[in-house]
């Protein structure tokens, strides 16, 4: 439910019927408290908060959100690269960890913005700003394309990437670094520049997933299925290519290794981001520290 979202339970009500995202939040209260009560964005969801994140190990957070990714990578079934392709839908109980792991890309492109954005201080706003460089390249080494693309992306978004001074700051190796690996989320020629890495990577590793559903999608949409009242086989042979290629990616088991520092919350750190899932917000946030010229 959005912050302003109100929904009246009559007594003959047996339920609320509405889906929530993991980020959002749902109140019940008397309706004679309603003009009482602040909104909760204000009173938490903007507030500062400390920086945690910086004094965790890059390495060991990198490789915290590679095991998060490779268990719901590994539940993936390849038939729901199918189901959500031709339902047009993408939801539903035969897609149900392939959503997840969507919203998973998702939900780390906003944490990205929301730690930086709730950090009112420049100087440790630059720092988080390396930080998570340093984080998408050990993803990228952990051959973990998803939260690799989705730690760029959260760079990349307009509400951080308007914050000039914060930029400016960021030392020259670090943008080096970072222009390095954005490259690699270059879309022009059908996204040469990662498939070509991807190609390259040995497995087990994960993939961008999007893209390998745009993949299923533009050969769906591209051919017909059936042809002259017969079965187009060759367009089928080619969307079970592609998605066999989960199979090739999950050829063998990450190790699951054990972070090298001792940090009690760092694993209920990264299963439970905290993210602001409002880009009105976030630019709000943006415009705040740092103000338009």
């Amino acid at each position: 439910m959005s912050a302003l979202e109100k929904h009246e339970l009559q007594p003959i009500d047996p339920a609320i019927s509405k889906s929530l995202e993991l980020s959002a939040r749902m109140f019940v209260f008397r309706k004679d408290l309603t003009d009482t009560l602040n909104p909760f964005a204000e009173n938490d969801e903007t507030q500062q908060r400390p920086v945690r994140i910086l004094g965790i190990n890059t390495w060991d957070l990198a490789l915290e959100l590679t095991n998060f990714d490779w268990n719901l990578f590994n539940l993936v079934h390849e038939q729901e690269l199918i189901y959500f392709t031709f339902s047009r839908q993408g939801s539903g109980e035969n897609t149900v960890n392939l959503s997840l792991l969507l919203q998973r890309c998702n939900e780390v492109q906003l944490w990205v913005a929301t730690e930086i954005l709730l950090c009112n201080q420049l100087c440790k706003r630059v720092q988080l700003v390396k930080k998570f460089i340093k984080i998408a390249a050990h993803c990228k080494a952990q051959r973990n394309l998803n939260s690799f693309f989705a730690i760029v992306m959260g760079l990349n978004t307009a509400s951080v990437s308007r914050l000039s001074q914060t930029w400016e700051r960021v030392p020259g190796k670090f943008k080096k670094l970072f222009t390095e690996l954005e490259s690699l989320t270059d879309p022009s020629l059908n996204h040469k520049a990662y498939r070509d890495t991807f190609k390259k990577m040995k497995s087990p590793k994960i993939p961008f997933m999007p893209l390998l559903l745009k993949d299923v999608t533009f050969i769906h949409e591209g051919n017909k299925t059936f042809l002259d009242n017969l079965v187009n086989f060759e367009k089928l042979h080619m969307i079970a290519d592609t998605v066999r290629s989960l199979r090739h990616c999950r050829c063998n088991q990450f190790g699951n290794e054990v972070p090298t520092k001792e940090h009690q919350e760092l694993k209920p750190y990264v299963h439970h981001l905290h993210i602001i899932d409002s880009q009105q917000m976030l630019f709000e946030l943006s415009h705040r520290i740092e103000p338009r010229v």
